[in-house]
């Protein structure tokens, strides 16, 4: 995964993102690092015996620092901003983000049978606790930090979609849709648009294990299919079109080939509307899978 600074380095250039926090609250963070921090033993060398004592924080700083090109971590924030604790203490509050990402990512793999990543899910509940308790606009999604503005009050149902997607083994729609994410924090508003609807429709490729098709065949054989058998045919044609059409309208309109020859700057209103499209889309479309799968064979007990 690319640290932080570097995924979203044009943008924090350019001052298009800016992470602020109290220094209450990256103390809390730090101290909720060293919380999970594990030490452990491990063998450098496969083919030798010999062992050596590490911790998760030392390897999260020794991958940092091979992924930044940094012989040491170091920000230009402040002097003291050396170091693990010092990049994240002393370093830009961005600094701090990218610690924490990186250290979810070693405490996932860490220790066997889950262990880790049931560690990594506890880690991210803790952050996402302190970032509201201090009222700070990111979240830790999948080992990522996210923005949650004003807008993104629905955040619960971006987040469920995500969770569900990953969940279910639908692995492509999940990329996009984490893209997607990632675009919006960079401005790229037609790219969102893009991969929402790309979320969307590997969704519905993956249920109806179709490798093609464009939008408008896909949701008829959605309908055909029966998993909208739940209401009269009707209304099902009506809500296929509209409804589960509409995340399409939005890319054909605003960043496909409907808009001609005009060249058009989206305003990033809607690209929020086609995350929380895809979101609660993905979501529908799950959950009527989920409710044509046969219920597993309940076996009595002997008596």
């Amino acid at each position: 995964m690319q640290p932080f600074s570097i995924r979203h380095g044009k943008a924090l250039v350019e001052q298009r993102i800016r992470v602020t926090m109290k220094d209450r609250l990256r103390h809390r963070l730090w101290l909720t690092v060293q919380k999970y921090n594990e030490s452990y033993w491990y063998q450098p060398d496969p083919s030798d015996n010999w062992t050596s004592k590490t911790s998760i924080a030392e390897q999260t700083e020794i991958k940092l620092n091979r992924l930044l090109g940094f012989p040491e971590l170091k920000s230009r924030a402040a002097e003291d901003a050396v170091g693990f604790e010092g990049y994240f203490m002393k370093g830009y509050p961005s600094c701090a983000l990218e610690v924490i990402e990186q250290f979810a990512e070693e405490l996932s793999t860490f220790g066997e049978h889950g262990y880790g990543k049931r560690q990594a899910e506890h880690f991210q509940t803790e952050i996402n606790a302190a970032m509201m308790d201090f009222e700070c606009p990111w979240r830790l999604s999948d080992g990522r930090f996210f923005q949650i503005d004003a807008e993104f009050f629905q955040a619960e149902i971006i987040q469920k979609g995500e969770d569900i997607l990953r969940e279910k083994g639908f692995e492509g729609a999940h990329d996009e849709f984490r893209e997607a994410r990632e675009d919006f924090v960079d401005g790229k508003t037609k790219d969102v648009i893009l991969k929402a609807f790309k979320s969307f429709e590997s969704t519905l490729k993956t249920v109806l294990n179709q490798h093609s098709g464009d939008i408008t065949d896909l949701l008829r054989m959605f309908r055909e299919k029966g998993f909208l058998d739940d209401i009269p045919e009707a209304p099902a044609k009506a809500i296929s079109k509209t409804v589960l059409g509409s995340l399409a309208t939005l890319r054909n309109e605003l960043a496909g080939h409907g808009q001609g020859n005009a060249v058009i700057e989206v305003p990033h209103h809607y690209a929020v509307l086609a995350i929380h499209l895809a979101g609660s889309l993905n979501q529908f479309v799950l959950d009527h899978y989920l409710r044509k799968q046969p219920h597993p064979t309940v076996v009595s007990p002997c008596k």
